[in-house]
């Protein structure tokens, strides 16, 4: 990624938000797909862990993970 800052840290830290403001994705869809094809090591890691359930479901990937599964269905009621 490039060296593009708002000065927003909530903006800032948020790789979905990073690719949209950048233009290097055109909708929320094709950014979150983007940086789960990145950290997809990650994702299983994370899948194989011990982590409590809780924690799991906490991590900023999985919530990408699990929010990008059902973008399809939550446009569809739009």
């Amino acid at each position: 990624m490039n060296d593009f800052a708002t000065g927003i840290p909530e903006v800032d830290n948020d790789p979905v938000m990073r690719l949209l403001l950048q233009g290097q994705a055109a909708t929320v869809g094709e950014a979150e797909e983007m940086v789960l094809q990145a950290n997809l090591p990650e994702i299983v890691r994370l899948i194989e862990s011990c982590l409590p359930e809780d924690q799991f479901l906490d991590h900023a990937l999985v919530q990408i993970l699990l929010a990008h599964g059902s973008r399809a269905w939550e446009d569809a009621l739009r």
